[in-house]
C-alpha cells in the first residue's frame, strides 16, 4: 500500500510539473513582446515627417472584430513601406518580420473577407506620420496577442457621407479654390497689357504733339531752298538775252 501511494505521488507530481512546465513556458516566451522593441528602432530611423499611407477601421467601430478587419490592410501597408528600404537595409528586414507575423496571424484567423465586405463602408484612408503609424502597429500587435476577437460581429450603421467620399470632396474643394486663384492672378496679369498699350499711346502722343510744336515755332528751318534764290531767270532767257545783243551789236 505504501509503494502504491507512493507511485501515485509520484506521477501527480510528474503531471503537475508537466502542466505548469507548459503553462510557464508559454508564459515566459513571448515572441510578440519582443519583436514590439523593434518598433522602438524603426521609429528612430524613419523621419518623423514621413507620412505612410494607411487604410484602417477605427476600434471603436471596429470592436470585437478589430483585429480581424485591419489585419490585411496593415500587413500591406507594411508590405508597401518595407519596399521603400533597399535590400539590405535594416529598416526592410526589421518590417519584414511583423510582415511575417501579421501573415501568419492572418491564417490562423481563416477567412476575414467577409467581415471586411461588412464593414467596407467604415474603412478610412488616411497618411500618419511616423509615430502615430508605429502606434497603431503596436496596439494592433497587443490586441492580437490578447485575442479578444468574435466571430459574429455586427457592424453600425454606414455614415450617411463615408470617411473616403468627404476627403475626395475636400481635396477637389481645395484644387478648386487653387484653380481659381491661379485664374484670378492670370486675369489681373492681362489687365496690364491693355494698361501698357494706354500708357505708350499716351506717351507716343505726348511726343508727336511736342514735334508739332516745335515745326511751328520753327517754319524756316524746313525750307532750305526757298528764298531769293527761287526767283533766278532761267538759263534758257539768258541765252536768249545774249543772243539779242549779238544781233543789236551786229547791225
Amino acid at each position: 500500500m505504501k509503494k502504491s501511494k507512493s507511485w501515485i505521488r509520484i506521477c501527480v507530481h510528474l503531471l503537475l510539473f508537466f502542466i505548469l512546465g507548459i503553462h510557464s513556458s508559454k508564459f515566459d516566451v513571448n515572441p510578440v513582446t519582443d519583436d514590439i522593441s523593434r518598433l522602438a528602432v524603426l521609429r528612430q530611423n524613419i523621419p518623423k515627417d514621413y507620412k505612410i499611407p494607411v487604410h484602417y477601421v477605427s476600434r471603436e467601430e471596429g470592436g470585437m472584430c478589430w483585429v480581424k478587419l485591419n489585419v490585411f490592410y496593415l500587413e500591406e501597408s507594411l508590405k508597401d513601406l518595407a519596399h521603400k528600404f533597399g535590400n539590405i537595409s535594416s529598416n526592410r528586414k526589421d518590417i519584414s518580420i511583423f510582415v511575417q507575423m501579421l501573415q501568419e496571424l492572418r491564417l490562423n484567423l481563416g477567412s476575414v473577407e467577409p467581415i471586411m465586405y461588412d464593414f467596407e463602408c467604415h474603412y478610412r484612408e488616411e497618411r500618419w506620420q511616423t509615430a502615430r503609424y508605429f502606434d497603431f502597429v503596436k496596439d494592433f500587435l497587443l490586441a492580437a496577442q490578447i485575442r479578444e476577437d468574435s466571430d459574429d460581429c455586427e457592424p453600425p450603421p454606414c455614415p450617411t457621407t463615408s470617411y473616403t467620399e468627404t476627403t475626395e470632396a475636400y481635396l477637389t474643394g481645395h484644387e478648386q479654390s487653387t484653380l481659381n486663384q491661379v485664374v484670378e492672378r492670370s486675369l489681373l496679369s492681362l489687365l496690364f497689357i491693355p494698361l501698357l498699350a494706354l500708357v505708350f499711346l499716351l506717351v507716343w502722343k505726348l511726343r508727336s504733339r511736342r514735334n508739332g510744336e516745335d515745326l511751328e515755332q520753327n517754319p524756316g528751318e524746313g525750307g532750305l531752298f526757298t528764298g531769293t534764290e527761287g526767283t533766278a531767270p532761267p538759263l534758257n532767257a539768258e541765252i536768249s538775252e545774249k543772243n539779242k545783243l549779238n544781233v543789236i551789236e551786229t547791225v
